[in-house]
């Protein structure tokens, strides 16, 4: 399929507004370490969800044949297919193929079985998706507070307990159940 989902400087969001929302935090507009957790944030979700999610884009996609009548592209919306070919050979919508808006293709034939035979132009994504933002200046935020997972901090007679993903792991990139809920709404479905 393609290659890592998030780039280093494919961040969702706007630093501006992560340093609002997490207001009393260390993560501040201009800081360097606020756009590194903003695209660490980003890059957890995408990986995830595993597929980049919004905004929509266009996108060169090559995949293997499924030797089948479906074909499953990486994408939770498709928006368009602007070019199909298989195995070099042209195919035209409608005629070839027909596809849905979840990126499922369906031939009357089946797709070839050979690998990296599938080369779709795309345009897919969501427009916007606000839940999932604020999913992603969570866990920014919380990694930012605690960067390598700790859970307890101690200032002289108090101690201070983060929230926890599991017995003893409570920040860094991790993400919380409620989180993933949010997430599930967007990855691709799992086998």
């Amino acid at each position: 399929m393609t290659g890592p989902v998030a780039a280093p400087e494919d961040h969702l969001g706007d630093l501006a507004e992560l340093a609002r929302f997490a207001e009393g935090t260390d993560l501040e507009e201009t800081d360097p370490l606020t756009k590194l957790f903003l695209g660490a944030a980003t890059e957890a979700v995408r990986n995830y969800c595993e597929w980049h999610i919004f905004p929509v884009r266009r996108e060169v996609l090559v995949l293997d044949g499924s030797g089948g009548t479906l074909l499953e592209l990486p994408t939770g919306r498709l928006v368009a297919i602007e070019s199909l070919t298989e195995n070099g050979v042209i195919l035209t919508p409608d005629v070839d193929f027909e596809w849905s808006q979840t990126g499922r293709l369906r031939k009357r034939r089946c797709w070839t079985d050979r690998y990296r035979s599938i080369v779709a132009t795309v345009e897919h994504g969501h427009s916007s998706a606000q839940d999932l933002l604020s999913t992603i200046y969570s866990v920014a935020a919380r990694a930012a507070s605690s960067p390598q997972g700790a859970v307890v901090d101690n200032a002289g007679p108090f101690t201070f307990s983060a929230a926890q993903l599991s017995s003893g792991s409570g920040g860094g990139l991790g993400l919380f159940a409620h989180e993933k809920e949010i997430l599930d709404r967007y990855a691709l479905a799992r086998p």
